[in-house]
């Protein structure tokens, strides 16, 4: 008979470590470094986004490696090889080439990238690097990757479950951006009072298209402010629950993509949409395989709670 302690050790331990198909983080791994290679087109002519000296360089310190290569000329070919590593690494990691190392690479390079120069720079960026950091710690060539091909002779894909808690962390981590970007605005008149939309549209430094707003659509732009607040306050409280998730789910997509269509805020619209696939029910996700045998060779702990 089960103690209370025990039980709630067991679903602690479910929850955390539930065996789900491995499609998920190969679908993660794929888009994730589809984005990757987005961010790196729009940091192009790579003069003046990767070199040391070249449109918006930061200061150095004197002893430190950048003075370094700045004295001897090395500049540009420093960041020729800079870019030139995160094109390849995020390359081997759409094709799962080596695929943790490929993970571990990019992530390594958009971490240092960080240091290299940070203007240019999205917030994008920093939601690329909090889920790449969870895919490190799992498999994510196991299938859909040029791994799983070099590793099976029949063309039969290892489908053995893989632990789900690098999941649930991504999951946590869009909550948390989520929640954090609202807390973020209610500290703003703008958001509060309902004019930052309007603002946003009219700025040339966002809008994507110089055209006035009509007058017929000011008296809405409020009500996409403020809807735009509520959604990303709710957001980390009704993803969690099955009933609620694919509808908020659905209207993220259409914000993002409002966004996207509305605003040059470089690839975040691409990059939170690609992270709404860590909510997906993996199982789900495995079926999309088609020389994947049936499930009967995942292993299980318990009732999958996606």
């Amino acid at each position: 008979m089960k103690t209370p302690a025990s039980a709630l050790s067991g679903r602690w331990e479910a929850y955390w470590f539930e065996l789900v198909p491995p499609h998920v983080f190969a679908l993660l791994r794929i888009l994730f470094a589809a984005v990757a290679l987005l961010s790196l087109a729009g940091l192009t002519p790579v003069e003046m986004f990767w070199s040391l000296d070249g449109l918006s360089p930061l200061p150095s310190n004197p002893s430190g490696p950048r003075a370094w290569l700045m004295a001897r000329g090395l500049s540009a070919a420093a960041g020729w090889a800079f870019f030139g590593y995160s094109a390849v690494a995020a390359s081997a990691m759409l094709v799962g080439l080596r695929s943790d190392a490929a993970v571990l690479c990019t992530f390594l390079g958009l971490s240092l990238q960080t240091y290299w120069n940070r203007l240019p720079l999205s917030s994008a960026h920093q939601v690329e690097l909090v889920v790449l950091f969870c895919l490190i710690w799992t498999e994510t060539g196991r299938v859909w990757s040029l791994d799983a091909r070099r590793h099976t002779r029949d063309g039969a894909q290892d489908a053995t479950g893989l632990p789900i808690w690098p999941l649930r962390l991504i999951r946590a981590q869009v909550a948390l951006i989520y929640l954090s970007s609202a807390l973020w605005k209610l500290s703003y008149p703008a958001w509060r009072d309902g004019t930052a939309v309007y603002w946003a549209l009219n700025l040339n430094g966002f809008h994507r298209f110089p055209w006035p707003i009509p007058v017929a659509l000011e008296p809405l732009l409020p009500f996409f402010t403020w809807g735009t607040l509520l959604f990303e306050l709710l957001f980390p409280v009704l993803v969690w629950f099955r009933a609620t998730r694919g509808p908020v789910l659905v209207m993220g997509l259409g914000l993002h993509l409002g966004l996207w269509l509305t605003l040059e805020i470089g690839p975040f619209s691409w990059v939170m949409i690609a992270s709404y696939v860590a909510f997906l029910d993996p199982r789900r996700v495995a079926r999309l395989s088609v020389t994947t045998p049936s499930s009967d060779r995942l292993p299980s702990t318990g009732t999958l709670r996606p």
